[in-house]
């Protein structure tokens, strides 16, 4: 596992793995690396001065979508209250053969900061379905001096699903969305620094980056793209993750 970056006042916590606490290829041991994860996160946390309610953003990373309800199911009971913003990818190897399930994570003393458009996922469908496991989030999450987004699919922000098999709608979807959560927290595309694009199939990029590069080209960020195995649901076919630094921090 790895440790802890703290950088202005920001931690993240990249690849927290557990492939040492069950060794099988099941969705009850993902459920078991996940106990461990978390545990490791609330341990790594407690060592940099933070505590669960200071979490802002994790990006899960699952070997199968045939863990991801277990590891989901584990998630939302130890984050239950906490509310960070999300990203899900469904990934075709991590860097341990052994783990199923690994966690990256943003965090920011001081919490528990101000979450905005809360929901739970049993009301807000991924995709066209609601999630069979219950969990607590949000769309955005303002610190006093950064903001974080949940990732940004093809689908309104009350959870209306459109494009499908049309990966450039998603992706103008996504940044509509990207640009009123923005302004939720009182910011703006020029106040970001860091934007990455999912996409599910390398022949999407094209038709996503157009959709994506215009509206970040005035103010230029830091970008990348990977492609993944898959994303929350089958029928997600890209995802756009956005991090901004406040103006005016406070």
């Amino acid at each position: 596992m790895s440790g802890v970056l703290a950088r202005d006042g920001t931690l993240h916590l990249g690849g927290l793995s557990a492939g040492h606490a069950a060794q099988e290829y099941t969705p009850d041991a993902a459920a078991r690396q996940a106990e461990a994860v978390f545990d490791a996160l609330e341990e790594r946390l407690a060592q940099a001065g933070a505590r669960l309610t200071d979490l802002c953003k994790i990006t899960m990373q699952i070997a199968d979508r045939a863990y991801r309800q277990a590891v989901y199911g584990v998630m939302g009971r130890r984050l239950m209250g906490v509310r960070p913003v999300s990203t899900g990818l469904i990934v075709k190897a991590l860097h341990d053969p052994r783990a199923l399930f690994q966690l990256d994570a943003f965090a920011e003393p001081g919490g528990p900061h101000e979450r905005i458009r809360p929901y739970r996922s049993t009301a807000m469908p991924y995709g066209r379905d609601r999630q069979p496991f219950l969990a607590e989030f949000c769309m955005a999450v303002r610190t006093p001096r950064r903001v974080f987004l949940r990732g940004q699919t093809g689908g309104t922000l009350d959870g209306v699903f459109l494009g499908a098999n049309d990966p450039g709608l998603q992706a103008r979807l996504a940044m509509d969305n990207v640009e009123t959560l923005l302004g939720d927290a009182g910011c703006t595309l020029a106040d970001a620094v860091f934007a990455t694009v999912y996409v599910t199939d390398r022949a999407h990029i094209a038709q996503v980056m157009r959709q994506v590069a215009p509206r970040l080209a005035p103010h230029p960020v830091t970008h990348t793209l990977y492609v993944v195995k898959g994303l929350a649901a089958p029928e997600l076919l890209m995802e756009v993750d956005v991090h901004a630094v406040r103006a005016t921090p406070g």
